[in-house]
């Protein structure tokens, strides 16, 4: 254990340890050994990467959600229609990450056909860290994307009232030697799920991140889970998340967003049942040229964007997905760095379940 600030207090845990914790809390809930297996690794490989609004935090959300009835514990998933290089699945109202491997799967298998593969779900709900998929199709040598629509915690630019979500996106490119690009965002000027850590945490939030309940800015994650977030780079962050909507919800023929009827707005809340739209996209690099070639010309671009000089106040610039992939290295070697209050929704999970406690250290 170490101390990092005046207080927080920073414990490592193996990344074994914590999936068997996921494992066991969703099992208990439900879920299917399998499903409960792919649920926790995408759970598991968000706190590895460092992106923790989209690792352990979630799993009490989705475990009150399915012992409420909102979501199915037990969806059937099913390849609803097939056309060349495109098909569509019914998620039936299970946890998203469920559907949305098989989709991002079969979108790589229609890439090896035909170049490219595109494959939308829908009646789903929550899919956890975008870049899970999308990296899926990096070890079979193609670009990976994957999209979803959300229900609407942010407005257009200069508006007040939610009428869009925050959409994230995800895009993973692969390279040679250097690490692959990968590029995980949502269109807001945060996710919400960061804004739930820091109200964990008891830590404000930036400027420009949200606007309260009346409209006003704030720096209070609650006021802000409880008003509306701000989009990513005003009008652009705005048009991008409406061409998500369109895509995941639109394409897929999903629920817009508009259409949810979700009630919950704050942490540790149950996942309400969104039935919501995900798109998956691969891309067959050799369709297009050798993928030794391609590899090569990524790692000189990489180099080159790398040698950027940095500016006043930082140590070095980074590439998408760098921050994370460095992250990564050092919690699978050392254990996951936790706050110590991030864990606090382990302890909670364990008590309302019944199950063994998640050990650290």
């Amino acid at each position: 254990m170490t101390t990092t600030g005046p207080q927080a207090r920073i414990v490592r845990v193996a990344a074994e340890r914590l999936r068997v914790f996921c494992r066991t809390a969703l099992e208990r809930v439900g879920l299917s050994e399998a499903d409960a297996d792919l649920v926790a690794d995408t759970l598991v490989e968000a706190d590895l990467r460092g992106v923790h609004s989209h690792g352990l935090i979630l799993l009490v959300r989705y475990c009150r959600g399915l012992l409420k009835g909102y979501v199915n514990p037990r969806p059937q998933v099913r390849v609803e229609a097939r056309t060349g290089a495109t098909a569509r699945i019914n998620g039936d109202n299970g946890l998203g990450q469920i559907p949305s491997v098989k989709a991002m799967d079969l979108a790589i298998e229609l890439a090896e056909t035909y170049g490219i593969g595109t494959v939308v779900v829908y009646n789903s709900n929550h899919f956890g860290a975008a870049a899970y998929y999308a990296m899926r199709a990096l070890p079979r040598r193609m670009v990976g994307f994957a999209t979803t629509n959300a229900p609407p915690v942010m407005p257009l630019f200069g508006g007040r009232d939610p009428v869009v979500g925050n959409n994230p996106l995800a895009w993973a490119i692969p390279a040679g030697k250097e690490p692959p690009i990968v590029l995980d965002m949502a269109c807001s000027a945060s996710s919400r799920g960061k804004i739930r850590v820091l109200a964990q945490r008891g830590e404000p939030i930036p400027p420009g991140w949200a606007l309260d309940a009346e409209g006003l800015p704030t720096t209070d994650p609650l006021a802000a889970l409880g008003g509306v977030m701000l989009p990513a780079g005003g009008y652009k962050g705005a048009g991008l998340a409406v061409v998500m909507e369109a895509l995941a919800g639109g394409l897929s023929g999903a629920r817009f967003g508009f259409e949810i009827d979700t009630h919950t707005v704050h942490a540790g809340d149950p996942q309400d049942s969104w039935q919501v739209g995900h798109l998956f996209q691969a891309v067959r690099i050799e369709s297009f040229m050798p993928f030794e070639e391609f590899s090569a010309r990524m790692d000189r671009l990489i180099r080159y964007l790398r040698s950027c000089r940095p500016a006043p106040g930082h140590e070095r610039v980074y590439l998408p997905g760098e921050i994370e992939y460095l992250h990564r290295a050092d919690a699978v070697a050392n254990g996951i760095p936790f706050e110590e209050s991030d864990l606090h929704w382990a302890k909670v999970v364990a008590e309302e379940l019944g199950i063994e406690p998640l050990k650290v250290g």
